[in-house]
């Protein structure tokens, strides 16, 4: 998956919606803060990877060093967890 997205020190929710969207290969509109693992089965280990890579990418490198995001299935606690590591705008 190729991601065309300028690297920044902060994300948005609305970059963070079109991420997981993309990763997850359904249409943005369907995101939403309680989107998570357990209510789309496409988001299954190799979409959540490819949602941490997107996420990684557009963060410039820091979101690798932010253990807890692997273990991030929601919508609602990627956003929170970025929020909390001063990510989110």
């Amino acid at each position: 998956i190729v991601y065309n997205q300028i690297m920044s020190k902060f994300i948005s929710k609305e970059e963070i919606f079109k991420i997981i969207a993309k990763s997850l290969s359904i249409p943005v509109k369907k995101i939403n803060e309680k989107v998570s693992s357990n209510n789309f089965d496409e988001w299954d280990s190799m979409s959540h990877l490819s949602i941490l890579i997107a996420l990684d990418k557009k963060l410039s490198g820091k979101v690798q060093k932010i253990q807890e995001l692997s273990e991030a299935y929601s919508v609602k606690r990627i956003i929170q967890i970025l929020n909390k590591n001063k990510l989110f705008k």
